[in-house]
């Protein structure tokens, strides 16, 4: 039975009947594993959709202002609060509730009723337009690729309209020239906090080869990432490294590990981590699975058949952070990344960065081997360049 949450807005439920009777209307909205109650003033619907011609979309904004469009807004930032959502899952939530409040809304008017609410949630938008499409785009300064982008004033914009279609099409579009807010805030994709949505348990078992040793364990994973992921653009490779494992998985999987590594040095404890990334799971490029790059948080390793190497090193560096909190670095070769972890300068091999004495680690294989330390076979003359490091 999915949870309900319940908003009071003491500014619009002064007498809750009264309330409804002036105008104000309540939708429970399914969002993942939620089902959210949100508020609004049938006032806001009420403004009718334009002609697509600039001075008509700009009265249509102006006369969203004059509506007591405020009772929606209360609720997206509570429920924002409450389920800590960025802002990429506030735009989702504010597009399918708008969905629910009006059903038979064109998708006109849910991109230009999205424009008003991002804007009044704090948000630098444009508007653009072809024929009858409308395109919503935010200003942000995060690295966002495979979607299309625009230049205004100084400022990059992401087309919010274009990603949650799925298309990454650069097109030539008419750009409206009104400004709502043009001293608001970048649009940020981090997910370093994971939403606190009532998990959507599943349990798998993997097995791996820990020192000569198989092991088989049983975890607990929360398919609302796999859902998550699914939408969401796809940003530069070392911000998947710092999307956290859910509840489930890390109260699961992290304690299981913790006893294979204690009492042992930290060779050790970072060669039976490479293991288990090495041989737990079925490898497969992206491009041959899913037809197209699909970079994943570490948790997705365990919700979809195959991985790759980035997945892998996404998983590699939570592991490594979680248990060991050893310095490493992110490494890209031209074709493959890989980890790098700071570790006593015991054997030959080590390169350094900052100070600090690095062996590669590579997540990927050989399957089964515990063995550290080395480059990847092939790539033993390849240029590489330090994506990012942890201290």
């Amino acid at each position: 039975m999915p949870r309900v949450l319940f908003l009071l807005i003491l500014c619009c439920f002064v007498g809750n009947r009264s309330a409804i009777a002036q105008g104000y209307q309540e939708v429970l909205v399914p969002f993942y594993t939620e089902s959210i109650k949100i508020a609004y003033s049938t006032s806001m619907l009420e403004v009718a959709v334009p002609e697509i011609k600039d001075e008509l979309l700009v009265g249509y904004f102006e006369e969203l202002s004059k509506t007591d469009y405020g009772t929606y807004i209360n609720s997206i930032r509570q429920i924002g609060k409450v389920f800590q959502l960025n802002d990429w899952l506030t735009y989702q939530l504010v597009r399918e509730s708008l969905q629910v409040i009006d059903a038979k809304a064109s998708n006109a008017k849910v991109e230009l009723l999205s424009w008003f609410i991002l804007s009044n949630l704090g948000f630098d938008t444009r508007l653009a337009y072809l024929e009858e499409n409308i395109f919503l785009f935010v200003h942000t300064i995060d690295e966002v690729f495979e979607s299309p982008m625009i230049e205004d004033h100084g400022r990059p914009f992401i087309n919010l309209t274009s990603i949650n279609r799925g298309s990454a099409q650069q097109q030539a579009l008419y750009l409206l020239n009104y400004h709502p807010n043009p001293e608001g805030r970048p649009f940020s994709f981090d997910l370093t906090k994971l939403p606190s949505f009532r998990p959507a348990e599943k349990e798998v078992k993997v097995q791996f080869n820990a020192g000569g040793e198989p092991v088989t364990m049983t975890l607990k994973v929360d398919e609302n990432i796999k859902k998550l992921m699914a939408s969401y653009p796809i940003i530069k490779e070392e911000a998947y490294m710092n999307i956290p494992f859910s509840t489930p998985l890390a109260s699961s999987l992290l304690p299981e590990l913790q006893k294979r590594i204690e009492q042992k040095s930290e060779w050790e404890a970072v060669s039976i981590i490479a293991s288990f990334t090495r041989s737990a799971f079925q490898y497969k490029d992206d491009k041959d699975f899913f037809g197209c790059s699909k970079p994943m948080a570490a948790e997705e390793v365990f919700l979809h058949p195959y991985s790759d190497c980035e997945d892998r090193s996404a998983l590699f560096y939570r592991l490594v952070k979680e248990l060991l909190e050893l310095p490493m670095v992110v490494i890209a070769y031209p074709d493959h990344l890989t980890i790098g972890v700071a570790l006593p300068a015991i054997q030959p091999g080590a390169f350094y960065h900052k100070g600090k004495t690095y062996y590669i680690c590579d997540p990927t294989g050989p399957v089964n081997s515990t063995k550290i330390g080395v480059v990847p076979q092939g790539y033993e003359h390849k240029p590489f360049r330090i994506l990012m490091a942890s201290e």
